[in-house]
Parts: C-alpha cells; structure tokens; sequence
C-alpha cells in the first residue's frame, strides 16, 4: 500500500497521485467523501455508450419492456 502527504497550494490541499497508477492528465473525476473521511475519485465518462455495437446492451428484460402496452380505464372497471 502506497502512503501520500496532503500539502497546502494556495487555498486548496492536494494529493499527489504517483506515474504508477497512470492517471492521465487533465482528466476528469468527480470526487466524493464519506462520514468515515474516505474519499473517492471516479472518473467521468464522457459517453459510455459511444463504442457499443447495434443491440450490444439488450437482453431479456428489454424484450419484455418493448412488448409493454399502456391500457386506460378506472379501479372499478
């Protein structure tokens, strides 16, 4: 397990992230932190579907919703 020093810059505290885990620069991360002082970094996706094949992503369950038909009417009907 790797072990890192918080250091002040300016108004912010930063973490330096080492070559090792071949974090690009510039990317983006939505960061998050939990009661417990966790934090998390997970990095956004821009379109997580854009390399997907035609119906890649279907399955069973998506068949069924395809052969969903609203009907209108009362409770007492």
């Amino acid at each position: 397990m790797d072990i890192v020093k918080t250091r002040k810059q300016g108004n912010s505290v930063m973490v330096t992230i080492a070559s090792k885990f071949d974090v690009p620069e510039g990317k983006i991360y939505y960061i998050t932190q939990e009661a417990d002082g966790t934090i998390s970094l997970i990095p956004k996706v821009e379109d997580y579907f854009a390399g997907a094949k035609m119906n890649e992503y279907i399955d069973k369950e998506d068949d069924l919703a395809r052969e969903f038909t609203v009907e209108s009417g009362t409770l007492d009907e």
